[in-house]
């Protein structure tokens, strides 16, 4: 069963066997994410060729990927190995050695064994959103990221909780340094009405004044409630 997760990936490294277009495009993606990535392939796209010429972090190893000796040292150098050749044979080869050391893989070539899903993804008003059909179908998984993306960036409701709920969790931090007492204040900001309704007409620095009232609340509160040391 797959599990959706945010991955920091700065630092880890990918190996993406394939430099192709869809080698490319996983290529500059976890290029991008911060990561160090080889593309081995015997062919690569002007974009791959340029990007190598410009950032240190991609190496682009011309080379067959049929040659289990060079896979074996590639994919024991990388953290996660990406699939992305037209060659069967090559992706079982690829596959089998990377389940031998234990590697992730993201076959793009087979979505059904694929460990990792690269989704479609967006950003708005600071919220992620991640949509796949897991190989099903790209286009309802696309169609359903822009819908989604199309809905949040009118809802000004939304925006205005991000907001708001961001600057009271700054504020609640540097108020109350115990979790376990700040965990429960969130959910008091959230349910009051005060809060609620600055919120729903868009009024971030009246919801942030109410937050910061219910934090100072529960911190005078708690420290009454706290034993005084004699």
């Amino acid at each position: 069963m797959r599990v959706p997760l945010w991955l920091e990936f700065k630092g880890r490294r990918v190996l993406v066997v394939g430099g192709g277009r869809v080698g490319t495009r996983r290529a500059l993606k976890f290029l991008d994410a911060g990561a160090e990535v080889k593309v081995l392939s015997l062919w690569f796209s002007d974009e791959l060729r340029r990007r190598a010429r410009e950032d240190k972090r991609l190496v682009l190893v011309e080379g067959d990927a049929g040659d289990e000796e060079l896979l074996d040292e590639l994919i024991r150098w990388a953290d996660m190995v990406v699939i992305a050749t037209d060659n069967p044979e090559v992706n079982e080869k690829v596959w089998r050695i990377a389940e031998k050391y234990r590697r992730w893989v993201n076959d793009a070539t087979n979505a059904e064994r694929t460990e990792v899903v690269v989704p479609y993804e967006a950003e708005v008003h600071g919220l992620r959103i991640a949509v796949t059909s897991e190989g099903k179908t790209g286009v309802a998984a696309r169609h359903a990221r822009d819908r989604i993306v199309e809905v949040l960036s009118r809802d000004v409701e939304i925006k205005t909780l991000y907001d708001a709920m961001k600057e009271a969790k700054k504020i609640l931090k540097a108020t109350i340094s115990n979790a376990k007492q700040r965990f429960p204040i969130y959910f008091k900001i959230e349910k009051d009405p005060v809060f609620a309704e600055a919120v729903k007409r868009g009024d971030v620095e009246a919801a942030i004044r109410r937050a910061r009232e219910i934090i100072e609340e529960e911190a005078a509160r708690i420290r009454q409630s706290e034993p005084h040391v004699k």
